[in-house]
């Protein structure tokens, strides 16, 4: 196929603008087509160039340069160059530079860090925080998934589900903005469609959005109401706690009749830090102005005198369970920095000696 003559106005349904038009440049004399990333698994990709869905693989090429840590490990929402070989089918030759990247929290717990903040989610316009209103309404956790979203620059705002299962749903809002002022709330039910009207209003076509919650929240039922029709499995949940089994096991992009792109996730069972402590201090904004009315600039706001963010605790200026949890983040994020700075180093190290394996299979 020449690409001089690929057409990328069925790209624009995906999210393709004019400075995607530029960054493909390169690639449009190599006969590459620009492709995006809907469905990954098992070392797989399933993507779109508007009009025809591919499955995908990495390039021999592609492979060296990851090993090198030249090229990322592709993901769903990616923008790609792949070579067409065969119908249905092609290689991943590059992902073109990405703009907001969600990295999928590691597990923190008292034998270590496990995992890695591995991207999983690129070119994401916004996150959609879903939460159980009545199972699982956790303003502590609401910052933690504040916090990450802040350390990868994706701007989030808040979905409660499951209102219609609540007495007070008025109660449930005045806590959220009392403590997060400036974060945009919507509380909706996705069976009856109650608050679905005010949400979409909120989510603009060609732009992409993210949903991510804890399993059980009803990302997927949320889904299928906004999409006004089944396209995602949904399970049951436990009574007890409103916890349920994974549904969505793989991340899949959709497009709702709005025109909203909207990427769903497998739902969390923990959420450690895997950003850095002055990421978590931003995410904070009260606690990071009344930092700089400090005596010390180093003040870690604990056991130093002079320290105006104590000061506002004892006046009531600063709420109590907030600056614990700010506490508690941080610690994690200057636990997170240690582990990342040792692994950045031996994968360095292991992707060279990848490489060179490779290298002389092919000899």
């Amino acid at each position: 196929m020449n690409t001089t003559q690929f057409s990328y106005t069925s790209l624009d349904t995906y999210g393709w603008t004019e400075s995607r038009t530029l960054e493909f440049a390169p690639y449009q004399g190599l006969l590459y087509i620009p492709v995006r990333i809907y469905r990954e698994g098992r070392g797989l990709f399933w993507g779109t160039d508007g009009e025809h869905q591919l499955l995908l693989e990495r390039s021999g090429t592609f492979q060296n340069m990851q090993d090198l840590l030249i090229q990322p490990n592709p993901v769903v929402g990616d923008w790609c160059a792949v070579q067409r070989y065969a119908p249905g089918r092609g290689l991943i030759e590059a992902v073109l530079p990405r703009k907001q990247v969600f990295h999928k929290p590691v597990v923190q717990d008292p034998y270590g860090i496990a995992g890695e903040a591995q991207a999983v989610v690129a070119n994401v316009d916004a996150c959609a925080i879903v939460m159980d209103a009545r199972n699982d309404f956790n303003l502590r956790r609401i910052e933690r998934f504040v916090s990450l979203l802040h350390a990868d620059e994706i701007p989030p705002l808040l979905i409660l589900t499951k209102i219609d299962l609540l007495e007070d749903v008025e109660s449930y809002r005045m806590q959220i903005v009392s403590r997060f002022p400036d974060l945009q709330v919507f509380l909706v039910d996705s069976l009856s469609g109650k608050g679905i009207d005010s949400l979409l209003t909120n989510l603009k076509p060609h732009e992409t959005c993210m949903l991510l919650g804890m399993s059980g929240a009803g990302k997927s039922t949320l889904l299928n109401c906004l999409s006004n029709a089944m396209v995602a499995k949904t399970g049951e949940v436990r009574s007890q706690d409103g916890r349920g089994r994974h549904t969505t096991t793989n991340r899949q992009l959709y497009i709702l009749p709005n025109g909203t792109i909207v990427i769903d996730t497998p739902g969390l069972r923990a959420i450690g830090m895997n950003n850095g402590s002055q990421q978590v201090c931003e995410s904070f904004p009260d606690i990071a102005a009344l930092a700089h009315f400090c005596r010390f600039s180093d003040c870690t706001h604990t056991a130093e005198i002079g320290c105006a963010v104590k000061k506002a605790l004892l006046t009531g200026e600063l709420e109590q369970d907030r600056f614990l949890n700010y506490l508690q983040l941080r610690d994690e994020a200057e636990n997170w920095e240690a582990v990342a700075s040792r692994r950045k180093k031996k994968d360095k190290e292991m992707g060279r000696l990848q490489y060179l394996y490779r290298r002389e299979e092919r000899r």
